[in-house]
């Protein structure tokens, strides 16, 4: 029997659970006669085992996480070094002796990145995948002027292509995309990975009956940097035919504004996932005023809005393009912030009562394609390719 081995060691205790949960089902279903073993912090192990409990032949373990010694900054490419070395050593004391037919590391900085590109052809003949979550976003958004560090950040490892059996996976549609008009070198190197969904997290439609309030929802970490500002300038200047709902945590600056608009203000701590999914069933639809950050991220509140059929009133950006490009129409996208305000204080409530059949008849095709046993066939032939 073959072994997959899973990697986690950038996501902390309450991270990326969903994804993580989506991606093992999604490698089970790809690779059933094979065994599979899930690397994480024990903390993060804790709280994802019991939601795999159905899962046969998978073991987790623990592994330390990545962390930069001496109290260096994790720009600092010395120190990053460091932690990704000692990373890739833990991966090879698991697959010494065998060539498994997946490493998977979930997550990927500049470090882990860098390192891995280098010894991974000394170390290993089987493929790599290396998952892109939010540091390729992080590093469009923000570069360090000191040009040593800049030598060695995200960056400047995507100057570089991949090996032959090493892969980036983009974890939304258009992500790819947008990374090649940025990165041209890393053509042939990165893959497309629909974000997973799962069957757990489907919310039945919510019966809109016209002349109803239309239930509007934030979804995810209230942030200015998410546009959660613009959300609340929209909650403010709404009628009373709209309410207005924050389901999830709220950051600070989220959380000193005056919220008494929202029937649902974010929440002070972290929301547990089935009082998540239970507050998004009691919405009509999503509003989501996402930056063009998210041309390099996949949004896992879009993902939640398509696991719950919420119409998604959103602003313009290449991955949720990409999504309405493939499925058609979702709901309704903005060139730019104060067209998404206008959109929903004056038109929202009659496009909702005219194309909501149309919309929420696409986000199912969506929900359906994203199973991981939908996903499985096309993901585990990717693999299978890269080894060949």
């Amino acid at each position: 029997m073959n072994i997959i081995v899973i990697f986690d060691f950038l996501s902390h205790d309450f991270m990326h659970h969903p994804f993580n949960e989506g991606y093992i089902r999604l490698v089970r279903e790809s690779f059933p006669e094979d065994e599979v073993i899930f690397f994480a912090r024990p903390g993060h192990i804790e709280r994802l085992r019991p939601h795999l409990a159905d899962v046969d032949k998978l073991t987790f373990r623990a592994c330390d996480p990545f962390s930069v010694p001496f109290g260096l900054s994790r720009h600092n490419p010395f120190g990053g070094y460091l932690g990704a070395r000692h990373c890739i050593s833990q991966i090879a004391e698991v697959i010494a002796g065998q060539t498994p037919p997946l490493v998977s590391v979930l997550g990927v900085d500049a470090n882990l990145l860098g390192t891995l590109r280098r010894v991974w052809p000394s170390l290993s003949n089987a493929p790599l995948h290396m998952i892109l979550h939010n540091h390729l976003g992080e590093a469009f958004r923000w570069r360090t002027r000191n040009p040593i560090y800049r030598r060695f950040d995200f960056r400047s490892m995507l100057g570089t292509p991949l090996g032959p059996r090493q892969r980036l996976i983009a974890l939304e549609l258009g992500i790819k995309e947008a990374l090649l008009d940025q990165a041209p070198a890393m053509a042939g190197c990165v893959e497309t990975l629909e974000h997973p969904i799962l069957t757990s997290d489907w919310v039945a439609e919510r019966q809109y009956v016209e002349g109803d309030k239309l239930k509007i929802g934030f979804l995810g970490h209230a942030s200015t940097s998410k546009g959660f500002d613009t959300f609340m300038e929209i909650a403010r200047k709404a009628g009373p035919e709209a309410e207005f709902h924050a389901i999830g945590i709220g950051s600070p600056e989220a959380l000193a504004m005056d919220l008494s608009v929202l029937a649902r203000p974010p929440a002070k701590t972290s929301v547990p996932r089935d009082e998540y999914v239970e507050a998004m069933r009691q919405i009509d639809a999503v509003c989501l005023p996402l930056s063009s950050g998210y041309d390099y991220v996949a949004s896992g509140s879009v993902i939640d809005a398509i696991a719950g059929l919420k119409p998604l009133f959103c602003l313009r950006n290449r991955s949720v393009d990409g999504i309405f490009s493939k499925y058609g129409p979702i709901g309704y996208l903005a060139e730019k912030a104060d067209e998404l305000v206008d959109f929903v204080l004056h038109r929202a409530a009659e496009e909702n009562r005219l194309r909501r059949e149309e919309w929420v008849g696409n986000l199912k095709k969506a929900r359906d394609a994203r199973t991981p046993a939908a996903l499985a066939p096309a993901y585990g032939g990717s693999v299978r390719r890269l080894k060949a």
